[in-house]
């Protein structure tokens, strides 16, 4: 059994998949784990518009797109696709192992759920299961060749891949960690996202929506969910509250001098970037936990 965590799932609000074609990606990014994956697509979906349904790893799933509902992860094969899923990579070939099964085991139950055919890379141009070689070689708008590269390394040929998928009896199970959308009180991670981004919007008294709106991509790895990226931002009223707190120009936007006077303010290291697992955003979350403004 997989066990599907849903905290960093979006809501794309993308059409219904017309097809019955599971894809079946790995990461190409040895060591990254299925809650980084999803972290990163959830926090850039948007910008760099690409986005899968699930990242697997060797303790599970995490899920970012919505089942049964476009995903931006395959090209040209996307609207046949009501399940896209990411095999992460692993050096170390127990957790490799862990995760490819847990791979096969999510993509047989997600073909039960669509009435996906048990077949791999055939001529069926709408169903089965198809590796991203195969949907880039026949629908095109992607270049990618995994998952094959990746499973070499393993021992894995399409021949046992195809055995695998056709013998799995998959299920799953959710996992009861809150959505990204939820209002509960910020956990301390050093991620900022929603949750963070409501408590501190409850705290300088700007809209309750979780959403910091407005920004310039910065491209800073802590930034998770609620955060809309545009080409020409105007701002968001919680960054100006936050920038009027600390005495700088109030322009509503995150941009690296506001980062350094948070960070002088937090007493954390001052180089104008919120990183994963922030100390500044540590910093920020046990200040809203404890209902304090953290400037």
């Amino acid at each position: 059994m997989v066990t599907i965590n849903k905290s960093l799932a979006i809501n794309a609000g993308t059409a219904a998949a017309i097809g019955k074609i599971i894809v079946l990606h790995s990461t190409d990014d040895m060591e990254a784990t299925a809650k980084q994956m999803a972290t990163y697509e959830h926090r850039v979906w948007r910008s760099a518009q690409t986005f899968v349904h699930f990242g697997v790893d060797d303790q599970g799933a995490y899920q970012v797109g919505t089942p049964g509902r476009v995903a931006w992860g395959a090209g040209n094969v996307n609207r046949y696709a009501p399940v896209q899923i990411e095999l992460c990579e692993f050096s170390d070939k127990t957790r490799a192992m862990k995760a490819y099964h847990n791979w096969i085991a999510l993509a047989a139950a997600m073909a039960k759920q669509y009435g996906v055919p048990r077949t791999l890379d055939d001529g069926n141009r709408t169903a089965g299961f198809k590796s991203h070689l195969w949907c880039s070689r026949n629908y095109g708008g992607s270049d990618h060749g995994d998952p094959y590269p990746y499973l070499t390394k393993l021992g894995i040929s399409k021949a046992q891949l195809a055995k695998d998928l056709g013998a799995a009896t998959g299920s799953v199970t959710t996992s009861a960690a809150a959505p990204a959308t939820s209002t509960a009180s910020a956990g301390v991670d050093g991620y900022w996202g929603t949750a963070t981004t409501t408590k501190l919007q409850r705290l300088y008294g700007t809209t309750v929506d979780g959403v910091v709106s407005s920004q310039y991509n910065w491209h800073n790895a802590g930034l998770t969910g609620g955060w809309q990226f545009v080409g020409k931002p105007v701002g968001s009223l919680l960054i100006a509250a936050i920038q009027r707190a600390l005495g700088v120009k109030a322009d509503g936007i995150l941009g690296p001098d506001t980062i350094k006077a948070m960070q002088r303010k937090a007493g954390t290291p001052v180089d104008g970037k919120i990183s994963a697992q922030s100390q500044l955003v540590m910093y920020m979350q046990k200040c809203a936990n404890a209902g304090k403004r953290p400037f």
